[in-house]
């Protein structure tokens, strides 16, 4: 199988890396020249909660040729059909694509594809991109894997053939026949401890640390759960979340109490996790909020959900990517959540 991975960040390089380790045929592509060398010339070294150099293939994407089977998208969502746009002449009338972009992407896959030919999910484990050449793996090697599946739920022989791939390159790959309950609950994720420490420039244990930054967790994550199961979704349980009701949603103290000890148990092997959209703003670059908290935002508006904080953080994240106040100031924006009393 012939690969091209689309978007070697921080993620895209840790899983080329290990895909590459197994002996897997896979080209990393990226814009980033500096980045497209330094694989080349000294492999892609991680570094975190370990410290390997494993070489690697990697090019720039006008430099792509010839036919891949498989197609993993990774860049944002913002330039994701571009990227796909790209890479279309590369692609045979079987070429999949599998998309691990934060958000629901399949759909703008499916645009180019056919949904038939688009399998999707999520990434259990977390990573900082240090420059080029060098990621970090934010959390332990146990948390390599990803949950995927095809949008119509269906298991075939290409899927298992994906599955044993990803599991003996990463350790973990769970097949599901729910693709949307891995990506809401991945969004839950994402709009929690991603979304609010880049409102807050922080990092995942910064949060957990502090008392009303964790209470801004338990809300955005009831809300989550509330849209959720108002969209007739069932999460599936990644990494020990699963945000159902039953899990995430509380009405006095004590399951306000309860609720914070369920996330802190769960996001405690990320305490270093720097989020992906701080690392865009960082550098200059337009993230993915509004495709992140701010699908909850729409969602819960189609079916009559109000989400007071995941808008908050949506305002918020807006207003440092916009250049009305700085990631360096950020930590002052906890005062601007309003805490309901129960």
């Amino acid at each position: 199988m012939r690969i091209a991975l689309l978007g070697a960040g921080a993620m895209g390089t840790i899983i080329g890396a290990y895909l590459s380790e197994k002996g897997y045929d896979v080209e990393l592509v990226d814009s980033y020249q500096e980045h497209v060398e330094a694989l080349n010339r000294n492999g892609a070294h991680i570094v975190g909660c370990v410290d390997k150099v494993i070489p690697v293939k990697a090019v720039l994407p006008q430099d792509m040729s010839g036919k891949y089977d498989l197609v993993l998208s990774l860049t944002k969502q913002t330039t994701m059909r571009q990227a796909l746009e790209g890479a279309l002449p590369y692609m045979h009338d079987e070429t999949i694509i599998m998309t691990l972009q934060n958000g629901i992407p399949e759909d703008i896959a499916a645009e180019l594809v056919g949904m038939d030919r688009v399998v999707g999910g999520g990434m259990e484990f977390s990573g900082t991109f240090v420059g080029p050449g060098v990621s970090k793996l934010a959390s332990a090697e146990n948390t390599l894997g990803i949950s995927f599946g095809r949008p119509d739920g269906k298991i075939t022989e290409k899927t298992l053939e994906l599955q044993r791939m990803f599991q003996d390159a990463l350790g973990h790959c769970e097949l599901t026949e729910n693709l949307r309950g891995v990506r809401y609950t991945k969004l839950t994720d994402n709009s929690c401890f991603s979304g609010l420490a880049t409102a807050l420039g922080c990092l995942v244990g910064d949060i957990l640390d502090n008392r009303k930054a964790m209470e801004c967790i338990a809300y955005t994550g009831m809300e989550a759960a509330k849209v959720i199961q108002a969209l007739g979704v069932t999460p599936v349980e990644l990494f020990g979340l699963c945000p159902t009701p039953e899990n995430v949603c509380f009405q006095d103290q004590a399951g306000l109490d309860r609720v914070i000890d369920y996330w802190t148990r769960i996001y405690t092997p990320y305490r270093g996790q720097k989020a992906s959209m701080i690392q865009d703003l960082e550098k200059g670059r337009v993230c993915e909020i509004l495709q992140i908290n701010g699908k909850f935002v729409s969602d819960g508006e189609k079916v009559g959900v109000p989400t007071p904080f995941n808008r908050k953080i949506v305002e918020l994240v807006l207003e440092i990517q916009d250049g009305k106040m700085s990631l360096s100031d950020a930590w002052s924006n906890l005062d601007r959540f309003q805490i309901p009393a129960l």
